[in-house]
């Protein structure tokens, strides 16, 4: 009798974990993109950004610094030595929630507006952020988009010669 309770408790959890299992989506290959506000030519890419974002709403991405690419070398040179120390702080991360993933229906092609929470971490400083953004199925495919405003002294980045802020964009397509 004991056996058969022990079998039955193993088959109960096996059962209840595969209706709780989650769907992970994942990529190597998104894009952060920023643009100063007040100059142009302060902008930068980085398409080598590791993402997650499973379908219970959790989300993350982090990146190594050096990664951005700026169209002149010599702010590339400042970014990484002066304003990002990136030698010192060689990479940024983001945990967090998109708080109406139930809005969000991964099998049914369209466009969901989400609102995403969580903690940045940046130059050695970690900080709460809320951004809005938009969750795209399109055959299966999954694609996201965020935009939300950094503030330089927000992370501690002593970047006021060329910008207080910058406005990033991070766009994913997961597999």
């Amino acid at each position: 009798m004991k056996l058969f309770s022990i079998l039955s408790f193993i088959c109960f959890f096996s059962a209840n974990m595969q209706l709780h299992a989650q769907k992970i989506y994942g990529t190597r290959n998104a894009k952060i993109s920023f643009v100063a506000p007040s100059d142009d030519d302060v902008k930068a890419v980085n398409n080598e950004v590791s993402s997650r974002l499973a379908d219970n709403g959790a989300i993350s991405f982090s990146l190594l610094i050096k990664g951005f690419k700026f169209g002149y070398a010599e702010m590339q040179d400042h970014f990484n030595n002066e304003y990002l120390e990136s030698n010192k702080y060689p990479r940024a991360d983001f945990k967090g929630t998109i708080t109406n993933i139930k809005e969000v229906n991964f099998a049914k092609n369209g466009t969901y507006k989400v609102t995403v929470n969580g903690s940045l971490t940046l130059h050695g400083v970690a900080k709460n952020i809320a951004a809005n953004g938009t969750i795209t199925v399109n055959n299966g495919k999954i694609s996201a988009l965020a935009k939300f405003p950094i503030i330089m002294k927000d992370f501690k980045i002593e970047a006021s010669a060329v910008t207080d802020k910058v406005n990033a964009e991070i766009s994913a397509v997961y597999q």
